[in-house]
C-alpha cells in the first residue's frame, strides 16, 4: 500500500465495485480469514494485496497487508441495517504506512458488514455477502478505488 493515490474515473470505479462484489459471491471462502486489497490508480496501474488482516476493534475497521507495512483504517461511519448486512457510509479513513499516519481525502464510500454464519443478500442486487465478511468500496477525491473483500480474523468490543 506504499503507491501515492492519484485520479480515477467515476465508470471504471463502479466497474471495480461491481468486480469485486462477483468476486465476494464466487471465490470460496478460505479456511483462514484473509482478504484481498485492489488499489486501482488513474494512470491504470492496479496492486492487488493478497492475505490482508481483516479485524475490528473497538468499532474501528483494521486492515493490514500481508507483510504488516501497511494498515488501513475505517475509523468513522455512518451505519445501519440493511436486513442482517451492516451498511455504513464510510466518513473517516487512514492509512498508516512507515510509522506514518496520513487521512484519505476520499470522495465517498461504502462498507458492508455481515457478522452471520450464513451469506446475506445485499439490498437491490442479486450478490451476497460471505458470513463474517466485509466488503469495501471507497474513490478518493484524485479518483483512486480502493476495494477489499475479506473474512474478518478478529473482532474485539
Amino acid at each position: 500500500m506504499n503507491q501515492q493515490f492519484s485520479s480515477w474515473g467515476r465508470a471504471a470505479a463502479l466497474w471495480a465495485f461491481v468486480v469485486t462484489t462477483a468476486l465476494t459471491v464466487f471465490i470460496p471462502v478460505p479456511a483462514r480469514a484473509m482478504g484481498t486489497m485492489t488499489i486501482r490508480k488513474a494512470d491504470g496501474h492496479t496492486d492487488v494485496y493478497s492475505d490482508v488482516e481483516v479485524k475490528v476493534i473497538h468499532n474501528a475497521l483494521y486492515m493490514t497487508s500481508e507483510d504488516g507495512k501497511g494498515t488501513l483504517l475505517i475509523n468513522r461511519a455512518a451505519c445501519s441495517y440493511q436486513g442482517k448486512v451492516m451498511v455504513c457510509l464510510v466518513t473517516g479513513a487512514t492509512l498508516v504506512q512507515a510509522g506514518e499516519t496520513s487521512p484519505l481525502d476520499f470522495k465517498r464510500g461504502t462498507l458492508y458488514v455481515n457478522m452471520t454464519g450464513d451469506p446475506q443478500p445485499l439490498v437491490l442486487t442479486t450478490t451476497k455477502i460471505a458470513p463474517q465478511s466485509v466488503l469495501l468500496s471507497i474513490t478518493t477525491k484524485k479518483g483512486t478505488y480502493i476495494g477489499l473483500t475479506g473474512r474478518i480474523d478478529k473482532v474485539v468490543k
